[in-house]
């Protein structure tokens, strides 16, 4: 693959001259000069010159921004593929062939230039067994956003951005190795959990020794890891089931397992001490447990019914009531899509369950 320089990248925009820029304001450079106060030589060197940007100083960029429309989202798109022209040079010289096209497909919405740069950073420094910038990365790529461009880097053909995802497979065991899974710091907790997740989600199998009797947030994070890895991966209810179980006995796996779902919402900040919420407000995770209501496998449903909605409920007991739409979507699943039994009966249990603390919600304070 030929990586282009970061003024040539194409994948988010074509380098056009400062008088380009003008010009589509309908300025010319007098005007310019006029409003900018900045001196006609300066201007007439950055003129006609793509790589205007890269000649421009501090001060000047500043005045040309205040005059021109349009400029400052220029500028913001040219950082952007600068960084992800880097990141491509990166994958490309650890052996990841990666398409231009491809990383163009993913720049939506819901995965931004920033998030794509990222995990195009993870893939190359998983390739190079660079442990500290690897969880480091991985870590970035902890939320709802991120993870849906992370999901690109290991899904298989014609969704994945790797043609050969074999390599980073198996760079990414051996990181497992590697890595000190024992550290409780914020970075490598996460990004440990995360490739771990993203490793048993793809084969089928947790690839380190991970235990239900977690006594550190360490352990806690990388059990529930691989359990949702499974759970995505294979479909296996049983493993839904013993995680439940295994959250009934275990202060810290419930703690974790609150702030792992609304951090990944964007409900909880992700500070260093793993700090929970002082009340509810769970407006993010309400919004998105809904749509995984809708459209996970039932193993995963059976998991957001018996272990992840009443982690939320035991932390705020109005979590869900204020919409409805959780109830609404779990009740019109049951009632059209589920052929397991015993999500079924766990879903009428979590139904009964809110429909108890909506009433509690809107009884009169006499009556409470």
């Amino acid at each position: 693959m030929t990586v282009p320089a970061a003024a040539d990248a194409p994948l988010l925009f074509s380098p056009l001259p400062l008088g380009a820029l003008a010009e589509a304001a309908m300025l010319s450079m007098a005007d310019v000069v006029f409003l900018s106060k900045l001196p006609a030589s300066t201007l007439s060197r950055l003129w006609r010159n793509e790589l205007w940007l890269d000649r421009v100083s501090g001060a000047t960029l500043q005045r040309l921004v205040a005059v021109l429309p349009g400029l400052p989202e220029y500028v913001t798109k040219c950082s952007y593929g600068s960084r992800l022209a880097e990141a491509l040079r990166e994958c490309d010289e650890a052996g990841l062939e990666i398409s231009q096209e491809r990383v163009a497909g993913l720049l939506t919405d819901d995965r931004t230039a920033q998030h794509v740069a990222t995990i195009l950073a993870t893939a190359s420094s998983m390739m190079e067994l660079d442990p500290h910038a690897a969880v480091s990365n991985l870590a970035r790529c902890w939320g709802v956003r991120q993870d849906l461009a992370l999901d690109a880097l290991f899904a298989t053909e014609p969704h994945g951005l790797l043609s050969d995802m074999t390599p980073l497979v198996k760079r990414g065991l051996e990181l497992i190795d590697a890595l000190d899974g024992g550290s409780n710091s914020l970075h490598t907790t996460v990004g440990y959990g995360i490739l771990l997740h993203k490793l048993t989600k793809l084969t089928g199998a947790v690839p380190a020794d991970i235990s239900p009797r977690a006594r550190e947030r360490n352990s806690a994070f990388a059990y529930r890891s691989g359990a949702i890895g499974v759970l995505l991966g294979e479909g296996d209810t049983d493993t839904s089931i013993a995680y439940a179980r295994s959250l009934e006995q275990n202060v810290l796996l419930r703690r974790n397992e609150l702030w792992s779902v609304t951090s990944y919402y964007a409900d909880t900040p992700r500070s260093q001490d793993f700090s929970l919420p002082t009340g509810g407000g769970f407006h993010n995770t309400e919004a998105e447990v809904s749509k995984d209501i809708a459209s996970r496998n039932e193993a995963y449903l059976h998991y957001l019914v018996t272990s992840a909605i009443p982690v939320l409920l035991e932390h705020d007991r109005l979590f869900g009531t204020t919409t409805g739409e959780i109830a609404r979507q779990l009740r019109n699943r049951l009632e059209n899509d589920v052929s397991d039994k015993r999500v079924i009966t766990a879903g009428a249990k979590l139904l009964e369950l809110m429909a108890l603390s909506g009433r509690s919600r809107t009884a009169p304070a006499e009556q409470r």
